[in-house]
């Protein structure tokens, strides 16, 4: 959920949700188009907007806003031009008493246009004073948990010179702090000497200058990766795994005997996070990072550098490309068809495509190693792109060049990723079972339709993700499975029929799967329910769903989950019996979703939650429950519970225990019956500091 991972903690904070609801920040970017900034508010309003205009949005989100029952509060971050302001403010309705919106600017005339147009005074941030500019430094710079050789009042006479050269900006501070923490030796003549290396005196340009500095201090591989950020969009949430995978694909990650790629490729990430040159937006249950992104000054920094050393061009408009020599290109424009057709160099390595295309002609590209496609694309020629390592669609592959694509997949002899889980909308297993072949394999994501899993003659050394697989009948056959040792995640759909030879084939198999830390399995529930998982220990994400054509009654043993799981996920299941005495044992649990979640109608439709059980669940969502009849809760139960969500789960009415939950922060009980809604109220007023999304 959002108030859990949001970097905007003060933002989202109780107060602020309590008196406005679901408050809503948007980041506006230099170059932007109204209609998507229009589709970004209407997607935190929950208004679906493909395929809609400005207009049907606007008029969309002005009604969402006027039937609110709360203010509502929405931050426009960093308005470039005074013509968004005028566009968006038509959209806001004033109906709403004490309903805010906010602009965050640096250019002046965007202030006096919005003071002139609503009398509000703008607010200047100041700049930091001598100890504020000390404290955040030496924040950044020596973390608690770091020992300090010298007395730390000797590295607080150094922060105040440093700080001088920062002049008060928090970000010029927040950078040349992560420069402090990763110097080697860590030590007061280290910091001393680099003081002395920054001879220029504090003036207007301090930001861009300790931003420089600390780019010249990365060690040379990972400046090569910082340098990657000036491929995407100002202001773009990046996903940090394609991010590793594209970084492996180009080769920037060196070989660790110790570790795989891809954890020498989070190490890289993580060192520049710790040098503030990176943020993260969003971590994993597992505190991973799913996604970051970095501010546009150390964005614009990445652009200049890269373009100066010819180690990757953006293109915003269609001269861009001329005379490009880097063989690297990140197309930022409505077409990329054009710009690719206007380009005659044949020496591009890289293409990473944000925008529609109308066609992507990547014949001429030979030695292509890298592409990525945000957008529609409504034709694809890969001819010839046999050095391929990363391919990422986000559109279909026409039918009538669908045998065609797949047989240029197929010479690719050094494909690391396979990414087309937003593209495949039919049946592939004629098409796919052909890729098994190729032996560099990393990640393949193919999530809306199973493929059928690599036979037992399949050598992949490298494989770390399959999603989604199909239950291979030759496993059973030949009593053998694919080499495939390093795989970390893995998602299999298991046919139905006779379910022994399946349970015994599919336990043997996860057996071999020493390092797998994520599990999706799909099937009937029969087999679901025998698959022996309790010596995975390592396994972190497990999620069991089942058709919903087949007979889906559980039942659920200890023998079946992991000991150590943070998320769970049962989907479309019907119990034995209640499942809460066996689940509320995984001590480590921190997240809980049953969907379907009902009993048979001939046992106790109730579920109970025992004092000390659920000792760690941090969010419980509950939807789909239409038989369940009385949930009961016993003092001591769920004390860590922040987030309940229960949908569609009538008749079932909200326990009055939940008062009692003393973490619950949370409550969202979506309900149609009259008599639940009052309990729901009562609970709210006995509890006035719980709060709700659900406005």
């Amino acid at each position: 959920m959002r108030y859990l991972t949001n970097k905007l903690f003060y933002f989202y904070s109780e107060d602020v949700i309590h008196k406005f609801g679901n408050p809503i920040w948007i980041t506006i970017s230099q170059k932007y188009e109204l209609l998507y900034v229009l589709g970004k508010l209407a997607n935190e309003l929950e208004i679906d907007s493909t395929g809609k205009n400005e207009q049907c949005l606007a008029k969309l989100i002005r009604t969402s806003l006027t039937k609110r029952e709360k203010p509502y509060l929405i931050v426009l971050d960093d308005v470039w031009t005074t013509t968004l302001w005028k566009e968006i403010a038509k959209v806001l309705p004033d109906t709403k008493k004490g309903s805010r919106a906010l602009i965050t600017t640096r250019i002046e005339n965007v202030v006096h246009m919005a003071d002139a147009a609503y009398t509000y005074a703008p607010y200047n941030i100041p700049l930091l004073n001598e100890e504020e500019s000390i404290k955040l430094l030496l924040k950044k710079a020596v973390p608690r948990h770091r020992q300090c050789p010298d007395p730390i009042f000797k590295y607080e006479d150094l922060a105040k010179q440093f700080a001088k050269k920062c002049g008060g900006l928090p970000l010029a501070l927040v950078v040349l702090g992560g420069l402090l923490r990763a110097t080697q030796p860590f030590d007061f003549h280290t910091w001393n000497e680099l003081l002395g290396t920054m001879s220029w005196q504090s003036d207007e340009n301090e930001c861009t200058k300790i931003v420089s500095t600390s780019y010249e201090h990365l060690p040379f591989a990972i400046k090569l990766c910082f340098l990657y950020f000036a491929a995407f969009p100002e202001d773009k949430e990046i996903e940090v795994e394609p991010l590793l995978r594209i970084w492996i694909a180009e080769g920037l990650i060196p070989e660790d005997k110790n570790k795989t790629l891809e954890q020498t490729a989070v190490c890289f990430l993580k060192d520049l996070v710790q040098r503030s040159m990176v943020q993260v937006v969003q971590s994993n249950r597992d505190g991973s990072m799913k996604y970051c992104r970095v501010h546009d000054i150390l964005r614009d920094l990445a652009v200049e550098e890269a373009e100066e050393n010819n180690f990757l061009k953006v293109c915003s408009k269609p001269d861009d490309w001329k005379d490009c020599k880097a063989h690297r290109v990140a197309i930022h424009y409505i077409d990329a068809a054009e710009l690719i057709d206007n380009n005659t160099s044949s020496t591009v390595r890289s293409l990473l495509l944000f925008g529609k295309s109308s066609k992507l002609d990547c014949s001429k590209y030979s030695a292509l190693r890298v592409l990525t496609m945000e957008g529609r694309v409504d034709h694809v020629n890969f001819e010839g792109s046999r050095h391929l390592r990363y391919l990422q669609l986000d559109t279909d592959i026409e039918m009538n060049n669908r045998d065609q694509f797949w047989k240029w997949v197929k010479s690719m002899n050094y494909l690391e990723t396979l990414d087309l889980q937003q593209s495949m909308h039919d049946d592939l297993s004629e098409y796919i079972c052909s890729i098994w072949g190729i032996k560099t394999l990393r990640h393949v994501l193919l999530l809306l339709w199973p493929i059928l899993g690599p036979p037992a003659s399949a050598d992949l050394m490298n494989l770390q993700t399959l999603k989604v697989a199909a239950y291979n009948k030759l496993w059973e056959e030949q009593s053998g499975f694919p080499n495939i040792p390093q795989l970390r995640e893995l998602g299999i759909q298991i046919s139905s029929g006779e379910s022994q030879k399946k349970v015994e084939t599919l336990t043997r198999l996860l057996e071999k799967l020493n390092h797998l830390i994520c599990l999706n399995m799909i099937g009937d529930a029969h087999v679901l329910e025998k698959v022996v998982l309790q010596s995975h220990t390592k396994l972190k994400f497990l999620t069991l769903s089942c058709r919903f054509d087949r007979d889906n009654t559980i039942v659920l043993d200890n023998d079946l989950l992991p000991p150590y799981l943070l998320e769970l996920h049962l989907k479309y299941l019907k119990f034995e019996s209640d499942p809460m005495p066996v689940l509320e044992k995984l001590g480590s649990l921190k997240i809980l979703s049953i969907g379907f979640s009902t009993i048979r109608k001939d046992k106790d439709v109730r579920i109970s939650c025992s004092n000390g059980g659920f000792k760690q669940l941090e969010e419980l969502y509950l939807r789909y429950a239409y038989d369940l009849e009385k949930w009961e809760i016993e003092i001591g139960a769920m004390p860590m519970l922040k987030y309940l969500f229960a949908f569609r789960c009538d008749p079932l009415p909200p326990p009055a225990e939940l008062i009692q939950l003393p973490s619950l922060r949370y409550l969202d009980w979506r309900s149609d019956i009259e008599e639940n809604k009052s309990s729901i109220s009562e609970i709210f007023k006995q509890r006035p500091d719980l709060k709700s999304h659900w406005v």
